[in-house]
């Protein structure tokens, strides 16, 4: 029960965290800080963790962010977001079937970053992304 109660109190302060960071870039580039790159997010995935016996008992949910080398990039990733999806999709799959993902939580975020790397810039271009950022953003319990 404990537990429970801890992973909603967590689960709700990464949500709280998450739409402060939302609401601040924009103060903050109108403050004269420096301006954010331009992004592209990826839908949020679902990563099931599951038990010895190949039950699922949970879901964990994964937020991925690109960040992009310039806005001219915006509209061809906006182009292309159900490809990024996929690859994205496929990478965090990937990474649960070679142990870089491990209970739901990344194990070896440089492998899984690497790879989504790697196929956005095969559907993007070299040097298109500058930074993969992975947000894990609730937990949730399997269905029954």
């Amino acid at each position: 029960m404990l537990r429970r109660c801890l992973a909603a109190a967590r689960a709700l302060l990464l949500s709280l965290a998450a739409a402060l960071a939302v609401h601040a870039a924009p103060a903050l580039a109108a403050e004269g800080a420096a301006a954010l790159p331009p992004t592209i997010k990826i839908r949020p995935v679902l990563v099931p963790v599951v038990s010895v016996r190949g039950d699922v008992q949970r879901y964990n949910h994964l937020e991925v962010t690109l960040e992009l080398m310039n806005a001219s990039k915006v509209p061809e990733a906006q182009a292309i977001a159900p490809r990024l999806q996929d690859a994205v999709l496929s990478v965090i799959y990937t990474g649960v079937e070679k142990g870089w993902i491990v209970n739901g939580s990344i194990a070896n975020a440089q492998a899984v970053r690497q790879k989504i790397l790697e196929r956005s810039e095969a559907l993007m271009g070299k040097a298109s992304v500058t930074r993969i950022l992975i947000t894990p953003v609730a937990k949730q319990a399997s269905w029954p």
